[in-house]
């Protein structure tokens, strides 16, 4: 009784598994169908602009490619390049269905897997760009904002370290030659990072200095520096003499 219940379910087992394993390979592209955007908005699902249809790695024995859209024939192309270009605004808008059929120079027939895509127009694709910009423009403003605001807060003067510029490593102000560290988190636009100087307050971007700027630069740093400490002792000494007047 065992040995039948055994055979009953891995017959049952069988029937299953092999519809499946039937489709599958049923359903194995003979063609690799490939979407291009050349230029346009390609959102999920969705796209509008200029696009170019394309068969990658084709048999040498096709003789000719025909692609569809909606099973309506819209391209035959006869050697290779096997590809379409196309612009979505030449169909109408809404979902659509795209795939090739090949040829072969026997007369076999082949075909593709199917692309499908909702051609959208230029003003629905801008709707769809803004929800997208926007937020990403409103993330980068607050990264700079943060980018400025931190440094500020956490870089002084009194923290300065001479020859010492840390992970973004150091550069030279642009309005008073003295050199300090790149903060890490800066905003970095490419050409360098977006940087306020510590010392006269300046903001601009800035690249890496050289090591031969910045020993350049800290030559200036030591030279002003005493002629700073002087400058407080006479404002100290004023100061005291200022307030002697007061004395009996």
């Amino acid at each position: 009784m065992k040995n039948n219940q055994r055979f009953f379910y891995l017959m049952t087992l069988l029937i299953l598994l092999l519809p499946a394993s039937v489709n599958a390979q049923e359903s194995q592209p003979d063609l690799n169908l490939y979407l291009i955007r050349n230029f346009g908005y390609g959102g999920i699902g969705e796209i509008q602009g200029n696009f170019t249809l394309k068969i990658r790695d084709p048999l040498a024995e096709l003789d000719k490619i025909e692609f569809y859209l909606d099973e309506e024939l819209i391209a035959t192309i006869l050697q290779e390049p096997y590809e379409y270009k196309f612009h979505t605004s030449s169909y109408p808008e809404g979902e659509h269905t795209l795939i090739a059929v090949g040829t072969l120079v026997d007369g076999t027939p082949l075909k593709s897997n199917r692309i499908t895509k909702v051609f959208l127009s230029s003003g629905q694709a801008w709707s769809e760009t803004e929800g997208l910009i926007v937020p990403v423009l409103l993330f980068a403003a607050g990264i700079t904002i943060l980018g400025l605001v931190i440094p500020v807060l956490l870089s002084r003067k009194k923290d300065f370290v001479l020859g010492k510029y840390g992970p973004a490593g150091g550069t030279v102000c642009p309005r008073c030659d003295l050199p300090f560290s790149r903060f890490f988190l800066s905003p970095n636009l490419l050409v360098g990072k977006l940087v306020r100087c510590p010392h006269c307050g300046k903001i601009s971007i800035q690249a890496r200095a050289s090591q031969d700027q910045l020993q350049e630069a800290e030559k200036k740093y030591k030279n002003e520096e005493p002629s700073k400490v002087k400058e407080m002792d006479d404002q100290g000494y004023q100061k005291m003499l200022d307030e002697s007047r007061f004395e009996d």
